[in-house]
């Protein structure tokens, strides 16, 4: 996952640093605890993406163990789907934050013209990790009450952001057990009672 939140660092930031013509670092991955108890400003005035959530997408989850890999039969533990939930917030020390406004709008305008994010259509391409094909992108409209304990986790301030729902990242490190060659025929030997 580490390699999926820096891909979306760096893919966004290029994104708005294309958009706006100057070069920095206007985006950040982090725990969201660490920054608001932190009395550093490395983050100031950033939007940073924090995991708020993951879950298993069971709509995907095959239980099919077996593969059919050179003509062989192998065993394989399936792959685990994960939706990634992530929060995407303008974080400043300065009382008036709506300069943050202007910078979530470029990452809702982001996920906005990528909803599908694969290998081509990246700002970067080369940053896309390897072991995903793509994702899909999904926003998620938070009530008075969720956004409330959501920022409750965090102290209860609240700053600026947007949620984003990452469908179908996939995590796979399952061993390959080795199997044998596909059953291709069957024979039933039957035996009859004599009435």
């Amino acid at each position: 996952m580490g390699p999926f939140i820096a891909f979306l660092r760096e893919d966004i930031n290029e994104f708005i640093t294309n958009k706006i013509g100057a070069q920095s670092d206007y985006v950040s991955g982090a725990n969201l605890n660490n920054i608001i108890d932190s009395r550093e400003g490395t983050t100031d005035k950033k939007i940073v993406i924090s995991i708020v959530s993951i879950e298993e997408d069971k709509m995907l989850k095959t239980p099919d163990n077996y593969v059919k890999v050179n003509n062989e039969i192998t065993y394989r533990k399936p792959p685990v789907w994960l939706n990634i939930i992530c929060l995407f917030t303008f974080y400043t020390k300065s009382a008036e934050n709506y300069e943050g406004l202007e910078m979530l709008e470029n990452v809702v305008e982001y996920f906005q013209s990528k909803p599908r994010i694969d290998k081509m259509n990246t700002v970067v391409p080369g940053n896309f990790p390897d072991n995903l094909e793509e994702i899909r992108a999904e926003f998620v409209s938070l009530n008075y009450e969720q956004t409330n304990d959501l920022w409750g986790l965090f102290g209860g301030k609240y700053h600026p952001s947007v949620v984003y729902k990452f469908k179908a990242v996939k995590v796979d490190n399952a061993d390959v057990t080795p199997g044998g060659p596909p059953i291709e025929e069957t024979m039933v030997n039957a035996v009859h009672k004599k009435q």
